[in-house]
């Protein structure tokens, strides 16, 4: 196959050059070296990306909030091959890259139980996949993740919409599937844009009474 590779090799499609591919072939050594983890300034409450939220000094959310790295372009690209383009075989790639973060963050938390932004229905029959769901898969054993919010109604892809619609694309969308009672509870999701979805999870998730609630995003 390696031969085959270096005959026929890939051309990546974040810098356009030639490179000799072993799992994948659409991402280079050299772009994919480019993300790593960040430290990054963000409310620990919301994701939002400030330390001071105003919002959140009110009113807290989010025990806490672990975020890879700032969210740029190799990162988004990674992220819109596997999901929207389907290229399932990237999740193994992707749990690689944050393995050791989510798993350090969770151990620190004592998490009880992962679980992650449910599609609707009819997406995941287009899909055939969760791409979150199989990143997870990569880096805990399956009788930590469950899905315990369904998605009830069928909304827009967020990163198609303006910042306003995002805020209302998700009212109604979740609702609560699966016990949380007494769990420390931590909400997987890729890129953070408006916090929306992470906002609408975590008020989903309360309504079950967990002891806590965290949340991971790759990307801000």
């Amino acid at each position: 196959m390696n031969i085959l590779n270096a005959i026929f090799p890939g051309k990546c499609v974040i810098c356009g050059k030639l490179f000799i591919f072993e799992k994948q072939n659409l991402f280079c050594e050299e772009c994919l070296s480019k993300i790593k983890k960040e430290k990054l300034i963000y409310c620990k409450s919301c994701g939002a990306k400030e330390i001071n939220c105003q919002r959140c000094i009110k009113k807290r959310f989010y025990d806490d909030i672990q975020i890879f790295r700032s969210n740029d372009y190799t990162l988004t690209q990674l992220i819109y091959w596997f999901k929207i383009k389907k290229f399932k075989n990237l999740s193994h790639l992707i749990a690689e890259k944050i393995k050791e973060d989510i798993t350090t963050f969770t151990q620190e938390k004592k998490i009880d139980l992962i679980t992650f932004v449910p599609l609707h229905r009819k997406t995941l029959k287009e899909r055939g996949f969760n791409h979150l769901k199989e990143i997870l898969l990569h880096i805990f054993p399956s009788y930590m993740i469950r899905e315990v919010v369904e998605k009830v109604r069928d909304t827009q892809l967020q990163m198609n919409l303006k910042k306003a619609e995002r805020v209302t694309n998700l009212d109604g969308a979740f609702r609560l599937s699966g016990s949380v009672k007494d769990k420390k509870v931590l909400i997987f999701d890729d890129i953070m844009t408006t916090g929306t979805t992470m906002l609408q999870m975590y008020r989903t998730i309360k309504k079950g009474k967990p002891e806590k609630i965290f949340g991971y995003l790759i990307g801000r």
